[in-house]
């Protein structure tokens, strides 16, 4: 029987329905729970990890590594804890590379680092002539306390690493009218405010396979993750299309998801990010979206 690894805690939505997409196939969906030890072996007659066998998998899915992060306040156990996360992902990325040389794996490692690149992310953008709102980030008061005239719609802030902190409105000057500093006294960016509509596009192997909008029910929150929403199916303009492909492309995930601004005055598509190993089940579940089915096909080499 056919084999693929679901790598990630078995009951986030998204290996659940991988798991279901891969069974309706006659496929074995062999789970890795990350949450445990991973226990990692690679020798000549193959692999094992989270003690399954991984001999003759067709393919991998990466959800989550579990790699536990550092967070020992100082001192040598604070050294201890960085060195065996470094370990612990090392491990995880000499497995994964050989498991490539005969199978497919989506979202290996090297993929997840982009999240705690935004600043690198979004400039890359603007050298490519990719739209995004207009953006500095930075330490620095002084920086983000002249913000440029040209924005009658305001700022926001967000943090450097994405997943970790919202995105909240800035005031480039304090009510004494110095220079307000960064947020929490830490490395912010600060972006134009978009006012518009959040849009999801999910690119796999160099195709939109699906998109939505995400509308808040009450209000316009700054934040698509504060508040209830409504998830609504679409279909992607052409050129937004385009750059989804682009951006995925960019960073050589053959599975992304790219998350827009549209804005409401222009209609224009601005480019937020990019996302490795996205959350797709509530969009499955709630836009009608098919991305676990498609996934699973992906990871079978059937498309």
């Amino acid at each position: 029987m056919t084999r693929v690894a679901l790598i990630g805690p078995p009951d986030r939505p998204e290996i659940e329905r991988l798991q279901v997409r891969l069974e309706e196939r006659g496929v074995e969906a062999v789970a890795l729970d990350t949450r445990l030890d991973p226990g990692i072996t690679i020798e000549g007659r193959g692999a094992w990890a989270c003690g399954a066998d991984l001999r003759g998998i067709a393919g991998a899915y990466v959800a989550d590594l579990g790699i536990r992060a550092p967070r020992v306040p100082t001192g040598a156990a604070r050294e201890h804890a960085l060195a065996a996360s470094l370990r612990h992902l090392a491990a995880w990325n000499a497995l994964l590379e050989h498991l490539s040389l005969r199978a497919r794996v989506v979202n290996p490692p090297a993929t997840h680092d982009l999240h705690a690149l935004k600043p690198f992310e979004v400039f890359s953008y603007v050298r490519a002539g990719i739209p995004v709102p207009w953006t500095v980030a930075t330490t620095d008061p002084e920086a983000v306390g002249d913000l440029p005239d040209g924005s009658l719609r305001g700022w926001v802030s967000k943090g450097l690493v994405g997943g970790y902190s919202h995105t909240v409105a800035y005031e480039p000057l304090s009510p004494c009218g110095q220079a307000a500093a960064p947020p929490n006294g830490t490395a912010r960016m600060v972006q134009e405010r978009i006012e518009g509509d959040n849009v999801r596009a999910f690119v796999l192997d160099g195709r939109v396979i699906g998109a939505a909008e995400v509308l808040p029910v009450e209000g316009a929150e700054i934040d698509s993750r504060h508040g209830e929403t409504r998830i609504r199916r679409m279909v992607l303009p052409g050129e937004a299309a385009q750059v989804a492909v682009a951006v995925a492309r960019r960073w050589r995930m053959p599975f992304a998801a790219v998350d827009f601004m549209r804005d409401a005055r222009s209609g224009r598509f601005l480019v937020l990010e990019c996302n490795s190993a996205p959350f797709f089940a509530t969009f499955e579940a709630r836009a009608g979206l098919d991305i676990s089915g498609r996934l699973a096909d992906h990871l079978l080499g059937r498309v």
